[in-house]
């Protein structure tokens, strides 16, 4: 399997089916992903925690690669994220970067940029507008 056919794996099948089986043997025992939220750095262990907590918010999950760029062990992606949210029933669509070093077969490091802002409008968890409210001066509390 090439690494961006691992990559399209990790995305839908984890990510998009909730196999959660297939996460350990996709990264190397030390793998870290940084970037999905700010000082937390995901090993395989905590990624079993992180996908259900992300996929109880998102069904119908389909993750697209756009773009994607190979160079030496390192596979960089341009992501688009299209699914329903679970309790608004609202389509949500959103973009995201991530790029990969692989070590033979498997992850050992990632690095990844969601528009996570977008996808919590979306989903009803954050007001509309939330970057230019903050922009503005608003508080969201």
């Amino acid at each position: 399997m090439s690494r961006l056919q691992n990559i399209e794996m990790w995305l839908n099948a984890v990510w998009g089916d909730g196999r959660l089986d297939l996460i350990k043997p996709l990264f190397t025992h030390r793998a870290q992903a940084a970037g999905i939220m700010d000082g937390l750095n995901l090993g395989p262990k905590e990624f079993l925690e992180f996908v259900p907590a992300f996929r109880a918010h998102l069904r119908n999950m389909n993750i697209s690669i756009l773009r994607s760029v190979e160079s030496d062990d390192w596979v960089w992606t341009l992501l688009k994220i299209d699914g329903i949210g679970v309790a608004n029933c609202a389509a949500v669509s959103a973009t995201g970067q991530l790029a990969m070093r692989f070590e033979g077969d498997q992850v050992a490091e990632a690095y990844n940029s969601f528009d996570a802002i977008s996808i919590f409008e979306q989903l009803g968890l954050l007001p509309p507008e939330t970057v230019a409210l903050c922009l503005s001066g608003e508080t969201l509390a």
